[in-house]
């Protein structure tokens, strides 16, 4: 995949994890509560489902950064980590 289309996925994959974390409890509340997360992230206020939420946005912001910049061992390598320009490479 060239650049520019694992740019823009990157960045709406980023803003969806964004969102997940700033509105989980407003996804617990149209999905419901997750039982594996209430039992091992613990019950409350604040925790279980919502900080199931939070963790998989945090996840979901991670591996848009990694894709981006070709770190993730998927795909094709991107064509400016194939380039010899030392200042581009600064950036890498």
């Amino acid at each position: 995949m060239s650049f520019f289309p694992r740019l823009i996925l990157s960045i709406l994959t980023f803003i969806v994890g964004m969102l997940c974390m700033k509105y989980s409890v407003s996804i617990t509340n149209m999905t419901g509560k997750i039982d594996f997360a209430e039992k091992f992230l613990g019950t409350g206020i604040g925790a279980g489902t919502y900080t199931w939420w939070k963790l998989f946005g945090l996840a979901l912001c991670i591996l848009a950064v990694l894709w981006l910049f070709n770190k993730l061992p998927i795909g094709t390598p991107s064509p400016i980590s194939e380039t010899t320009s030392m200042v581009l490479q600064m950036f890498v």
